[in-house]
């Protein structure tokens, strides 16, 4: 009995399952225990694969494959601390309802509780944050359970899916030897029959209670992360009202009439707000990233409130109950158009429109912060069609109060689902992965995200994206928070690393440019959009002189 034959067709017909729902894509760290499930990966021709060394990186790696591509993607690791080590990446996918697929290899039952090397209890190691668990038993000889494999591989794939997708976990513990004594040279394709998910839409009853609602009164379409259909910004027009279209919508980066961007400086404003309120709001996607966005929806007590979730989860604000319609956007947004909405007024739609233009005048003639100044001069050089990631804290929040509408188009990325500040390069970088060079991918990140996913450098370096590293020589956020009084301030809040980002470059093969000012920015992401492979600007900033221009900024504002 060859045991690592058994094992190679144990691993095979569960990813051949994988393949036959609709899975293309694995992303391996090596190791000696998944062995079996490597070997499978790589003779089964319909499966593309990338190795990655370190654990968190390439579950983050993974993940923005699949933020890329809306498909699942497998993670395939070794047993031990490499499985915990997808932690924070199965957390954001979870958030996200990302479609990972994670098959950790782990020793067989007799290893167990024993002290043997390399062994933690890998049963239900992430908890709530998986959609489902499966516990293998060791491989074995039988058709039977070979093709029970397979079937498990399709549900598999199901589970991970929308709706209610998310990440899903199985835990295959596997006998030595681990290697077959014969290594066939390839593995059986099988026919794809993808697992489509359901277009979720309204009932009839519940289609005409909303459309009553909406008829005629003042309201709003909310759109964050994760809303990017072309059909919200045509509803907007249908209905006569604005679309507040958070950055990582995507929706900004169109002609759309009805998009409004610049609502994180306008409705600072107490008579802005006052003259803005609401009678109700439509929201899609995920809570915007402006938190002056947010309290002003807080503010509007006596509206309504419904948020669109194809899974059926609910949110709630403080001052409000929001009701969930379970119905995907693009049907919902179908059934809405094809009601015959009579538009509001043209008066509602352009006082929105008239405050976004007041903050596009204003920012040209006003001094910006650095940051500010360079984003605008990215966003306006990047080809139609390019992609974009954004970091938290400070990246994002100045993407959202500085980069205003263009008349292009830029699909915009972020890993909002948890707002980590680990695995965002190592996400990036499968995000270009996935897009196999079709479009310029530029990303943004402070220095304190860089510093955390450095490993991530050995994925980047061969994918053709650009890197903004804004380095204001710590965490820069809380210099607008009120830690930033505390006599400990410097060391336990914002720590600051002393990194030569040079050198860290040119120990991966990196191409590097560091720049203080505009005119040199302007010259060196010219120079990055003509390059091949990870090209990094560093833009060293002065913090002091941000927090002050950007103060300034917002103070135009409140009145």
């Amino acid at each position: 009995m060859d045991q690592g034959r058994i094992n190679l067709d144990w691993c095979a017909s569960l990813l051949q399952g994988l393949v036959s729902a609709g899975l293309e894509q694995v992303v391996i760290s090596p190791g000696s225990r998944n062995t079996p499930l490597t070997l499978a990966t790589l003779l089964l021709p319909q499966l593309h694969h990338q190795v990655a060394v370190d654990e968190r990186s390439a579950a983050f790696f993974a993940l923005g494959m699949a933020v890329e591509t809306g498909d699942p993607v497998a993670l395939v690791c070794t047993s031990g601390t490499a499985v915990a080590n997808w932690l924070p990446a199965v957390v954001e996918a979870n958030s996200r309802q990302l479609p990972l697929i994670l098959l950790s290899a782990d020793r067989p039952w007799e290893l167990q509780q024993c002290q043997a090397n390399q062994t933690i209890d890998q049963v239900r190691l992430f908890g709530e944050q998986v959609r489902a668990f499966h516990q293998l038993s060791p491989p074995e000889a039988s058709e039977t359970a070979l093709r029970r494999l397979q079937a498990l591989g399709r549900e598999l794939v199901r589970e991970a899916s929308r709706p209610c997708g998310g990440p899903v976990h199985v835990n295959l513990p596997l006998r030595e030897p681990l290697v077959p004594e014969q290594i066939p040279p390839t593995l059986p394709t099988v026919p794809v029959a993808p697992c489509l998910p359901p277009r979720l839409s309204l009932q009839e009853g519940e289609l005409q209670t909303l459309i009553e609602s909406l008829d005629g009164r003042k309201g709003i379409i909310v759109c964050g992360l994760d809303a990017h259909s072309g059909a919200l910004p045509a509803l907007g027009a249908a209905l006569g009202v604005p679309v507040l279209a958070d950055p990582l919508s995507s929706l900004r980066y169109g002609s759309e009439a009805s998009v409004i961007g610049q609502y994180d400086l306008f409705l600072r404003s107490v008579s802005r707000r006052a003259q803005l309120a609401v009678e109700w709001v439509l929201h899609f996607g995920a809570t915007p990233v402006s938190a002056t966005l947010q309290n002003f929806l807080d503010e509007q007590t006596a509206a309504r409130h419904w948020w669109v979730d194809a899974s059926g989860r609910t949110m709630d604000r403080q001052s409000m109950t929001v009701e969930t319609l379970q119905a995907s956007t693009a049907s919902l947004c179908g059934q809405l158009l094809s009601a015959g909405l009579d538009p509001l007024a043209p008066a509602w739609l352009e006082a929105w429109q008239e405050a976004d233009r007041q903050v596009a005048l204003q920012l040209q003639k006003q001094p910006l912060p650095l940051e500010a100044s360079i984003l605008r001069h990215a966003l306006e050089a990047l080809p139609d069609r390019s992609l974009l990631f954004s970091g938290n804290s400070l990246a994002v929040r100045f993407l959202d109060a500085y980069s205003g509408k263009l008349d292009k188009s830029i699909t915009v990325h972020g890993n909002r689902g948890a707002s980590g500040i680990d695995g965002n390069l190592s996400t990036m970088a499968g995000i270009a992965r996935a897009c196999m060079g079709g479009a310029k991918v530029l990303g943004i990140l402070g220095d304190l995200a860089f510093f955390h996913d450095l490993n991530a450098l050995a994925l980047a370096r061969d994918q053709d994206m650009i890197l903004l590293l804004f380095n204001n020589q710590g965490g820069g956020i809380f210099d607008f928070l009120p830690q930033q009084a505390l006599p400990e301030y410097e060391a336990c809040w914002r720590t600051p690393v002393p990194l030569d980002h040079g050198h860290i470059a040119s120990a991966f093969g990196v191409d590097h440019f560091q720049v203080t000012d505009v005119q040199a920015f302007d010259e060196a992401f010219a120079a990055a959009l003509r390059g091949q492979g990870l090209q990094l600007i560093e833009i060293v900033i002065d913090s002091a002189q941000t927090r002050e221009l950007h103060e300034a900024v917002i103070a135009h504002w409140l009145n």
